[in-house]
């Protein structure tokens, strides 16, 4: 799924290097490096900075010269200056269409010319790329591909931002990108939902075929829960932190209060999880054909592995609900015991799944 917008800032040569994942939230940065060595990929580095409130608003730079001074300290973490930026979901539009053509080198200009119909931003200020699904396969005169945009004001605000921190962008991808190459093994593919559970918002996509279909953002995130469980238990959002990861949504006599309160908020991320589950396999592909069925739904984020989260979601849903294997295209555990934890793992999906697409 490799996808950037740095190609209309061409990058020297000299650049194509390896480089850091950099997942930048409303809320905190995180970062992953890794290293070839003889036995394969490794995790040489890893980690997250705080970024204080009202620096970054759902994705939206609000003060450049706040997220500079993060950028700069965070610097001096690191090994190297070059880093891959995830883009937030929320300002992107990503989609599958098929382009009237046999020739795959004829879908760049077609789209060139199209793309104004099915992406809301002026053809002028529209920066995009797009992904051959199924290796290019031509039916009925059609090319399937998956399709990446953004405004161009978008990437110049964060190109902007790194200017003078020591900190070089190769890289430009779009989230939800980022984390199926993580999630989804090297090479498969079918066609999964992944939910990516934030602290502040969620992220929804299908993959399919090696191509981002549909995305959709719901703003619910853990820090909802959070702020759930100190009102019912008049408790401090630090204590209320600790007995959301202490209870989760365990269905017991003691938590049966608690889970009660906590379903206005999940329910509404279950509900979303079946609307799009449904509309996928209700609705034909553009061939008018009957769309691969879901095999499962891939969890990741922050609180995704909350006790009974993946039960409370799997319901309604006809297929399973799996936490993410973040690490299993880094390399085989069997030749290597990753230096993160599985749980927190499941925060780096973006991270890592940016630094997977270093050369190897």
């Amino acid at each position: 799924m490799r996808s950037n917008f740095y190609k209309i800032f061409p990058v020297p040569t000299f650049l194509e290097m390896p480089a850091v994942g950099f997942d930048i939230s409303d809320h905190s940065i995180r970062f992953a490096e890794l290293l070839e060595t003889r036995k394969g990929l490794v995790l040489k580095n890893y980690g997250e900075y705080e970024i204080p409130e009202g620096i970054v608003s759902s994705g939206e730079i609000k003060s450049v010269e706040g997220l500079r001074k993060v950028f700069a300290d965070l610097q001096k973490e690191l090994s190297t200056k070059f880093v891959m930026v995830a883009l937030p979901e929320e300002h992107a539009y990503l989609l599958e269409l098929g382009m009237a053509t046999t020739k795959p080198s004829d879908v760049r200009s077609m789209l060139e010319l199209q793309l104004e119909e099915h992406v809301p931003i002026p053809p002028a200020d529209a920066l995009f790329d797009y992904e051959l699904m199924d290796a290019g396969r031509v039916r009925d005169g059609i090319i399937d591909v998956a399709v990446s945009a953004v405004h161009r004001g978008l990437v110049d605000s964060y190109l902007e931002t790194f200017q003078g921190t020591g900190l070089t962008p190769t890289v430009f991808e779009i989230e939800p990108e980022s984390i199926a190459r993580a999630v989804i093994p090297e090479g498969d593919k079918g066609t999964y939902m992944i939910m990516d559970f934030g602290k502040t918002r969620t992220g929804i996509s299908i993959v399919n075929n090696g191509g981002i279909s549909v995305t959709s953002t719901v703003a619910v995130g853990g820090m909802s829960l959070t702020r759930t469980i100190a009102k019912e238990l008049a408790v401090s959002l630090e204590e209320a932190e600790k007995i959301k990861h202490e209870r989760g949504f365990a269905r017991t006599q003691e938590n049966e209060a608690l889970f009660g309160a906590l379903m206005a908020n999940v329910s509404i991320l279950r509900d979303e999880l079946i609307r799009h589950y449904n509309y996928w396999h209700e609705h034909p592909d553009a061939h008018g054909r009957r769309r691969a069925g879901i095999e499962k739904v891939i969890l990741c984020g922050g609180d995704s592995n909350l006790t009974g989260f993946a039960e409370f979601l799997s319901l309604g849903l006809h297929a399973p609900v799996e936490l993410a294997r973040v690490m299993q295209n880094v390399n085989s555990l069997s030749k290597y015991v990753p230096e993160i934890s599985f749980n927190d793992s499941l925060r780096y999906a973006t991270a890592i799944g940016l630094a997977l697409r270093r050369p190897r």
